[in-house]
């Protein structure tokens, strides 16, 4: 029984770890160029790997999407961009600013 059960966690993480490299099709470098298109350059641009978990009562995970990756590109100064990249499609799904109140 104890081998049965090793196994099966073992076959699970195998195509668990094999999806993950799968999902991510925009490179960090490809992120940034992404961000060039929505004045988001220069020396101060912070770039961020995440990852999104859909509740269990959401509509995207009822349709079998389970979570988001994506790139998080700012630049944290007045008036200054913010994007979120999906990390499978390359789509940009949420825009900003950031606006400092002196």
């Amino acid at each position: 029984m104890k081998r049965r059960i090793f196994f099966a966690i073992i076959v699970a993480c195998f195509v668990a770890c094999k999806d993950n490299q799968n999902e991510i099709n925009i490179s960090k470098e490809e992120a940034l160029k992404i961000a060039q298109r929505y004045d988001i350059s220069g020396d101060s641009v912070v770039i961020s790997f995440e990852t999104y978990i859909y509740p269990k009562t959401s509509v995207a995970y009822k349709k079998g999407k389970r979570k988001l990756v994506y790139w998080k590109i700012e630049k944290k100064c007045d008036s200054c961009g913010i994007i979120q990249v999906d990390a499978e499609s390359g789509k940009v799904f949420m825009t900003g600013k950031y606006n400092y109140i002196h």
